[in-house]
């Protein structure tokens, strides 16, 4: 077939699509709805790696040391600290040029002199709006400038680059030469480091969007077959009506994809004020973006995908176009079809073991094969679970025929064993979505440590150590000289051992403190252990840098002063304020002037959770529940549409011959809810295996009774809208409906 001939085709495809009436119309409407639906779900679940990776690579300058790699001709003098202010994250920045061209963060065009200051937009609002006292102070000089987007990690961040002399920067302790400013690279790769557990998502997520949009493009698909098989006995050859046919779900599907990227790219600035990372702070709407390849491969796979189901569909037409009225029935789905899942189930566990190792000691090609031996198993569960649908929606209707005690129920029990592969069609997405979402329920329970809700870990937050209205400032060494301004009456003084241990008589430690005496020791499992892990996390201490990804203090073990303890450095100071937040701040700001250094907790700090929240799974579990919940209604009510639109004319003669309106009511309901039930629950057990598979019997949970109630409530609201086609029925069955075509 020549081009011309082709374009012929495809408007001819056209006419016929516009000649089928108001039903034609009606169903390329649903058509396009559904990949409307279909396309920014998938983009939003695609959208989740790049968030992620900008917000590591946003934070690329935050880790500045001295080894960073060299970025301009000179040097300079770099000191970085995260200060804290009401609640909030404050980064400041001591930086000294040593040379005309020294390296600069981005968000600035150079490095501020001394006496001048470059500040966020947020921190600019925020210095206007409080005392001096309480928190300008901490950054001496001048207001020379802003930072601009491409030197914050999110729009509200509040961040200050303070400029001095290299003398002056020179005497402050823990300030090092640096060569360059660090930049985003395959150290903070989250492909690399987390590609097995992104590949996981990705497949589970993308997987059950792509057969709803198979789906989708099955709307209606009896009465198409019937016209064309009209086509291919009136002479027309097998790819003439391959052409009309892909031509008229092409329509609804380029129409569809494109409403979709429209949709995507209005529920940005929604997704970017709702997401925080764990921050309290919405992110950058530009963050909230699909790479160029995975924007392609959506906005053209999705209409593919939709041609495909269609072509596959019209394969019996293309065969045999007499044979569409009569068809034969499908042999009994077998116990073979469970066979990808236990593949699936083995590859998942092989690779989850060996993931496990070390991944930085793993060459390119052994991280590769891992990922690639992870995503094609989960992708061997799905398309195993799709395949013994049909088998579990089998035995639903033995079951069904066996209790039948209704006419209504035995109809339904013979419809589904008629067709056990159609009936899973129209419930199987659903289905398939709420083994999705039950898989990143177990995972967000693995990440949630049960049994440790008392206390703060690096890993998990809880209830403060420090007595309301004291603030921690660890001063990490310095001498007694130079903490003097610090020193006042009731303040407690913890030092530090040469062999690491938190050096501090008991008495005072409990004075600050909800701690009582002895000192606690770690012990697993015990109380007083936990109280020592609460204790750690007081005397914990960040790195010199203005992320707090890395540590550069840990006590190895608590310990009551020893002869000749005062001339230990001083670790940390406790001090005692009336407990209103303007004097907290004040001893901060005293603080950071008196060594830029320093670090500064509250008990609210202590309180705000984990220290090291580098994905956030949890809080983007709410999230992903809302986007499968809502496919999952979209699904079912996609099905019951199709189901009553395929099938109007047998429901009329039903109707016809006697049977009431709500018997034909109950049919629909009885043979979408019955398979939807069972094959939910075999959805479920499936997750279970899956995560059992996946983590350690210490790492494993069952999600919670929150997360098992918000699903089940979510599932049967989204059966509730499926329903929305029942009222419909009365019109769809009338007697004329009989003679129809």
């Amino acid at each position: 077939m020549n081009l011309r001939l082709a374009v012929r085709m495809a408007l001819l495809g056209v006419r016929m699509a516009r000649a089928g009436g108001r039903e034609s119309l009606a169903r390329l409407a649903l058509m396009t709805v559904g990949v409307a639906i279909g396309v920014p779900l998938a983009l939003l679940a695609l959208a989740a790696v790049p968030i992620l990776q900008g917000h590591v690579d946003r934070l690329g300058w935050h880790r500045t040391t001295a080894a960073s790699p060299p970025t301009a001709p000179d040097h300079a003098l770099w000191l970085a600290v995260t200060d804290r202010y009401a609640g909030q994250d404050v980064i400041r920045v001591h930086v000294a040029a040593l040379g005309d061209r020294p390296p600069v963060p981005p968000g600035i065009s150079r490095l501020p002199g001394p006496g001048e200051k470059v500040v966020s937009p947020a921190l600019a609002r925020l210095l206007l709006s409080v005392p001096d006292g309480e928190l300008d102070d901490r950054y001496p000089g001048a207001v020379v400038g802003e930072i601009g987007p491409d030197g914050l990690l999110m729009p509200d961040e509040l961040v200050a680059v303070v400029g001095h002399t290299p003398d002056q920067l020179r005497a402050m302790r823990g300030a090092t030469e640096i060569r360059g400013i660090e930049q985003p690279d395959a150290r903070a790769d989250l492909v690399g480091i987390w590609g097995v557990f992104f590949g996981m998502i990705a497949v589970l997520v993308v997987g059950p969007i792509a057969i709803f949009v198979a789906m989708t493009a099955r709307i209606g698909g009896p009465r198409r077959e019937v016209r064309f098989a009209a086509a291919r006995l009136a002479g027309a050859t097998r790819l003439q009506t391959a052409v009309f046919a892909a031509t008229e779900t092409a329509l609804a599907a380029v129409a569809g994809a494109a409403l979709g990227w429209l949709a995507f790219a209005l529920l940005k600035p929604v997704v970017a004020s709702r997401v925080t990372l764990g921050h309290g702070m919405p992110i950058f709407v530009d963050d909230v973006r699909v790479p160029l390849v995975p924007l392609l491969v959506i906005l053209l796979g999705v209409p593919l995908v939709a041609v495909g189901a269609t072509l596959v569909a019209m394969h019996p037409v293309q065969l045999a176009p007499l044979g569409v009225r009569h068809r034969q029935r499908r042999p009994a789905p077998g116990l073979w079809r469970i066979a990808p899942i236990l593949a699936g189930f083995g590859g998942i566990w092989y690779s989850t073991v060996l993931s496990r190792d070390d991944v930085s000691e793993a060459s390119t090609v052994e991280q590769a094969t891992v990922q690639m031996v992870s995503t094609f198993s989960v992708l061997s569960v799905l398309v195993g679970f799709f395949l013994a649908g049909a088998w579990v929606c089998m035995w639903v209707s033995r079951g069904m025929a066996r209790l039948s005690r209704s006419v209504t129920s035995l109809m339904v029990a013979r419809r589904i064993a008629a067709d056990p592969y159609g009936t899973f069609r129209m419930v199987g997405g659903a289905a398939i979505a709420v083994y999705v979402a039950t898989t990143l329920g177990f995972v967000a329970a693995a990440n949630q440590e049960p049994g440790r809700s008392d206390n703060q870990t690096l890993l998990a937050g809880g209830r403060p150590v420090l007595d309301p209205g004291v603030v921690a400032v660890h001063v990490q060494g310095a001498t007694q000289d130079e903490v003097a301004p610090l020193m006042s009456a009731g303040v407690v003084v913890a030092r530090r051992s040469p062999e690491g241990e938190v050096v501090v008589r008991c008495t005072e430690l409990a004075r600050v403190t909800t701690l009582d005496c002895p000192l606690p020791v770690y012990r697993e499992g015990v109380a007083a252990g936990q109280d020592y892990l609460r204790v750690e996390d007081l005397f914990t201490v960040p790195a010199p840098g203005a992320s707090s990804a890395d540590l550069t203090f840990q006590p190895s073990a608590l310990a009551e002063p020893a002869p000749g303890a005062d001339l230990l450095p001083i670790q940390t100071l406790l001090i005692p304020t009336d407990g209103t937040v303007a004097a907290q701040e004040r001893v901060r700001t005293l603080a950071a002037r008196t060594l830029p250094l320093s670090r500064s907790k509250t008990s609210d700090d202590l309180a705000v959770g984990p220290i090291l929240d580098v994905t956030a799974f949890s809080s983007a579990v709410p999230y992903a529940m809302v986007i499968i919940l809502i496919f999952t209604a979209c699904s079912l009510t996609v099905s019951v549409i199709t189901g009553v639109l395929e099938r109007r004319r047998a429901f009329a003669a039903l109707r016809a011959s006697g049977v009431s309106l709500g018997q034909l009511r109950r049919v629909v309901l009885l043979e979408t809810g019955a398979p939807l039930a069972i094959t939910v629950l075999f959805g479920v057990g499936l997750a279970t295996v899956q995560s059992l598979a996946t983590f350690t019997p210490d790492e494993w949970t069952l999600p919670g009774g929150e997360f098992v109630a918000g699903l089940g409530a979510g599932v049967l609201a989204a059966f509730a809208v499926s329903l929305i086609a029942l009222p419909f029925m009365n019109a769809a069955t009338r007697l004329d409906t009989v003679r129809y075509e």
